[in-house]
């Protein structure tokens, strides 16, 4: 009997013991490793001895296991570059002469591009949509005027273009900061600069054509989406800094992240699960991670950046062919 009485008390003191330790794991925080994982592509300013001037050149680097950081240079001048879905094409803006037109190129193949745009013209701040169909970008066409820029989607599929705004432009140029999409591929969001030199966040929707303000009387600019579609982030101005910023689309709620010097030439993009923000000022990578508000210095290059795309998904490395590769143990700067 006695030994029956232990053998219960002891079971439920061994409940009472597990059910405290998954009670303490469920309040730690959650470890989120600081290291980024996938690969980035982004546009390097230098200048290029074959045209004689200040040009773009596309890069990719990749986020290796053990902490390196291998580059390839794609041999491709080109801006606003943008992955595809599976993170093997990688979609980019290159002007030649008085035009640009859209590009894409398989990474495991970069010599070789692919044209997409069968009209040509002046286009700026490519961004593909999630489900890879369409392409968003705001410009206008050789056969336009500059106060003719409007956002455009193209069909990549079709060749297809269509403008889906039709702002107002009473005679003078007006210009936008940034398009991102949803991750539905549904709506894009877009910074907008009206007279009054305010530059407001805006939500579109592509099947209606109807826009959303998402704020005003700031100026606001360069919007990325985050993966869970929940935010968006953004840059604000301040007279004296700028704020990283995000606001939650459903509420409008805005949560300040940190302040970077103004003229910075920042760039930014999510991780594919949104718990950290790679930015750049000037030729230097940086990695926020959100939950402990952390920042660390990741390399720095020769040039500056020109827009960063981080692929959306969790990737493994990939093996860049051996003839391309390099690698930023070279060239990275100690901490």
């Amino acid at each position: 009997m006695n030994n029956l009485i232990f053998q219960i008390i002891d079971k439920k003191v061994r409940n009472v013991i597990l059910l405290s330790v998954f009670s303490i794991v469920l309040t730690l925080p959650l470890n989120v490793s600081a290291q980024p994982q996938g690969r980035i592509a982004y546009a390097v300013s230098g200048f290029n001895d074959k045209i004689g001037r200040l040009d773009f050149n596309l890069h990719m680097t990749t986020f290796t296991p053990d902490g390196d950081y291998k580059t390839l240079p794609l041999n491709q001048s080109g801006m606003y570059p943008a992955w595809g879905p599976k993170g093997d094409t990688l979609y980019f803006i290159q002007r030649s002469a008085t035009q640009s037109n859209i590009f894409s190129i398989d990474i495991n193949n970069p010599r070789n591009k692919t044209k997409h745009t069968e009209i040509s013209g002046t286009y700026r701040f490519l961004a593909v949509s999630p489900n890879g169909k369409k392409f968003a970008f705001n410009g206008w066409t050789n056969e336009q005027r500059q106060q003719d820029n409007q956002i455009w989607v193209l069909d990549i599929a079709s060749g297809e273009m269509e403008a889906m705004t039709q702002i107002p432009h009473f005679g003078r140029s007006f210009f936008f900061w940034g398009i991102t999409w949803s991750p539905n591929s549904k709506q894009i969001a877009f910074a907008l600069e009206r007279s009054g030199g305010l530059e407001q966040l805006y939500i579109l929707d592509t099947e209606t054509k109807e826009i959303d303000v998402l704020t005003e009387l700031n100026i606001d600019f360069y919007p990325v989406w985050s993966p869970d579609g929940k935010s968006v982030l953004f840059r604000r101005w301040n007279r004296e800094f700028d704020t990283l910023t995000t606001i939650d689309v459903e509420t409008r709620a805005i949560k300040p992240l940190f302040d970077v010097d103004k003229q910075t030439g920042m760039w930014t993009d999510w991780s594919f699960d949104g718990q950290q923000i790679i930015y750049s000022r000037w030729g230097v990578f940086y990695l926020h991670n959100i939950p402990d508000g952390k920042t660390e210095q990741l390399f720095e290059i020769e040039g500056s950046i020109f827009v960063i795309s981080w692929w959306k998904h969790e990737v493994l490395p990939v093996a860049p062919q051996e003839k391309l590769a390099t690698t930023w143990a070279d060239v990275k700067q100690s901490k």
